[in-house]
């Protein structure tokens, strides 16, 4: 998150599913119940614009990206009024324009307009917009850096190797409800920040009750590695950590098939 965005952040408001505010607004988290907006949520705002290898879009900012760009390269129809539903729903506002403004006489380029979002009384720039863009993100289980990382072959692996291991959400929420106790109307109420962090919590707490005790007990042996207890911190995820190898680690764990010995056996 940059430096801006972060100062109106407040994390703790996450935990209990409230609303962060951003220069006057309030910006409502995403609930399980909201599957039309969640559909928003991921087809506008977690596009990498800046894998397109075009110099024009890669300065723009993400607002003018969302309106003069997408609408075109994806052929998504009615994209202003979809953006302009979505930012109504997460703010509970219903007065949300988009302001364009012709700043040069000549139209040569996207510099030439100036687009500003209003919601309420308030006029957001563009800068403004990428800020509560991140700050959404954040509040709803991503996060702009996960956006950004976007690698196209590291994305085809991935699709590839979680193919088999991929929970619908329908999946997730039943075994949701299986483990806490809680109702399908209780979870409904979730928060998507609330549900994720939940379910991880969750799964961590069976795996350490199903495995601990074996591990324990000797009837089974782990051939690496070791089972987290289920009150360990659990640190963000970056995109891709479930398929990319951490260098210190794969060294750590193959020094005899990395040793000098074995490097002078291989080059014989």
């Amino acid at each position: 998150m940059n430096n801006v965005a972060i100062e109106y952040y407040e994390e703790t408001k996450n935990i209990w599913g409230l609303p962060q505010e951003y220069k006057g607004i309030l910006l409502y988290p995403l609930k399980m119940k909201d599957a039309k907006y969640k559909k928003l949520f991921f087809e506008l705002l977690t596009y990498p614009k800046n894998t397109i290898a075009e110099k024009q879009i890669i300065k723009m900012s993400y607002l003018k990206f969302l309106i003069y760009v997408m609408p075109q390269a994806f052929e998504l129809k009615n994209l202003r009024e979809g953006f302009i539903d979505f930012i109504k729903y997460v703010t509970k506002e219903n007065d949300v324009s988009i302001l364009e403004k012709q700043t040069k006489e000549v139209i040569d380029s996207y510099d030439s307009f100036e687009a500003n979002l209003k919601i309420g009384e308030n006029i957001f720039t563009e800068m403004d917009f990428d800020n509560i863009r991140e700050i959404i993100l954040e509040q709803n289980g991503l996060s702009i850096e996960y956006v950004d990382s976007y690698h196209p072959e590291f994305e085809k692996i991935l699709i590839y190797t979680s193919k088999k291991n991929t929970l619908s959400e329908e999946d997730e929420i039943t075994i949701f409800c299986v483990l806490s106790g809680k109702s399908l109307n209780e979870v409904v109420e979730y928060s998507i920040y609330q549900f994720q962090r939940h379910l991880e919590r969750l799964l961590l707490l069976e795996d350490y009750r199903l495995y601990q005790p074996l591990l324990t007990s000797g009837q089974i042996e782990l051939k690496k590695g070791k089972i987290e207890p289920y009150s360990i911190h659990i640190s963000k995820k970056g995109r891709y950590d479930s398929i990319l190898i951490d260098v210190d680690k794969f060294k750590d764990e193959n020094k005899e098939l990395i040793s000098p010995e074995n490097s002078k056996i291989r080059s014989k």
